[in-house]
């Protein structure tokens, strides 16, 4: 059985999720859209440590957290690639034009939902 504070974790991602999926018109913000997909991600990885009985720390960075999950047994090879994250959660809270990075936002979003699907059927 899922734990109840994982549970509303990955409500959370998905209505993240939801959200950054209206955000595919080219005159949307990419940093907006990449900060909503940060929350994904962030939230998402930390479900993943509270059912692995990990205490959450109070962080966005999400190399910390895919850290924590490699120190206790999990297979991060798969995770690394959501680092670039990291950049819109540094610099969407502290700038106001940043950088496009031009991702392909489908793409993007596809793969942060299979892992919220993923951690919603993980005992």
């Amino acid at each position: 059985m899922i734990k109840p504070e994982a549970t509303i974790l990955l409500r959370i991602a998905r209505r993240d999720l939801v959200a950054a999926s209206f955000l595919h018109e080219p005159h949307a913000s990419e940093a907006s859209w990449g900060l909503l997909i940060h929350q994904v991600l962030e939230k998402s990885l930390k479900a993943w440590l509270v059912s692995l009985g990990v205490p959450v720390p109070s962080v966005y960075d999400l190399q910390t957290l895919i850290d924590l999950l490699y120190q206790h047994n999990v297979d991060i090879s798969e995770l690394d690639q959501f680092i670039v994250f990291n950049q819109f959660a540094a610099q969407c809270r502290h700038e106001s034009d940043p950088d496009p990075l031009h991702l392909n936002r489908r793409f993007w979003e596809m793969r942060a939902e299979e892992l919220v699907n993923y951690l919603s059927t993980v005992p």
